[in-house]
């Protein structure tokens, strides 16, 4: 049986904006006059709150509620004024995988990874969405994880990988360290439950069987419930 695949979460890059910044060449002669008539005085200012497109916005609300039509919607349009913007074109991929459109998904990942060829999530999001990546994906995967151990969308990528190869140990692992990261995300969660099950660890397979499933009332999961429900019965029945 192989592991759903879930939604992957996005994460809302938002670019910084120079503050105060002044051009090349030229002096903002007040502050430079009184910070040199009183060298005790500092002036400081707070770090501007992180810009994101508003579309990008609407587009990762509709996505995280399901809403898949409205969030292409939204990311097409923030794509229509700057084309190259990551988040809109990641989410723009996982709308069209949420609307079942696997080849639309998969050419929004290639002009991802065209033009972010490292970008970690879009490699394993290619990966999920069965575009495949050149070469030893494991092996890619493994590299990347190593240099990005707080990528939770990456660590579970590694674990479908291992998980499609039988490798259910190291699945477990992968699978975990994704829950661990984003606790929210029933998926994350039922993939861990899902190693723990084909490892034979029975009890601790149903504790997190139950966490994901309590999980999946609050977001959007792509698991079934209702195998999970028939799962955890199985799991309670007496051996016979």
């Amino acid at each position: 049986m192989k592991p759903s695949l879930s939604l992957l979460p996005l994460l809302l890059c938002a670019a910084s904006l120079a503050w105060g910044q002044v051009k090349p060449g030229t002096v903002a002669p007040a502050q430079t006059s009184a910070a040199s008539r009183d060298p005790d005085i500092r002036i400081t200012r707070r770090k501007p709150a992180p810009v994101v497109d508003a579309d990008v916005k609407r587009g990762y609300e509709a996505l995280q509620g399901g809403r898949y039509g409205e969030a292409r919607g939204a990311y097409e349009q923030a794509l229509k004024r700057d084309g190259a913007l990551r988040d809109a074109l990641i989410g723009l991929a996982w709308s069209l995988e949420g609307l079942e459109d696997h080849q639309g998904a998969q050419v929004a990942l290639r002009r991802l990874l065209e033009l972010y060829p490292r970008d970690a999530e879009g490699l394993a999001a290619q990966y999920l969405v069965g575009g495949g990546i050149p070469g030893d994906a494991a092996a890619r995967f493994k590299q990347l994880a190593e240099r990005s151990e707080r990528n939770a969308p990456l660590h579970f990528a590694l674990g479908v990988i291992h998980a499609e190869q039988n490798r259910w140990g190291e699945a477990r692992l992968s699978f975990e360290r994704a829950a661990a990261l984003e606790p929210g995300q029933p998926d994350y969660l039922y993939n861990f439950a899902l190693s723990l099950d084909r490892l034979g660890q029975g009890p601790e397979a149903m504790r997190a069987y139950v966490k994901a499933l309590n999980l999946s009332f609050r977001q959007p999961a792509a698991f079934n419930q209702e195998a999970v429900r028939n799962r955890l019965r199985a799991l309670a029945a007496p051996a016979s």
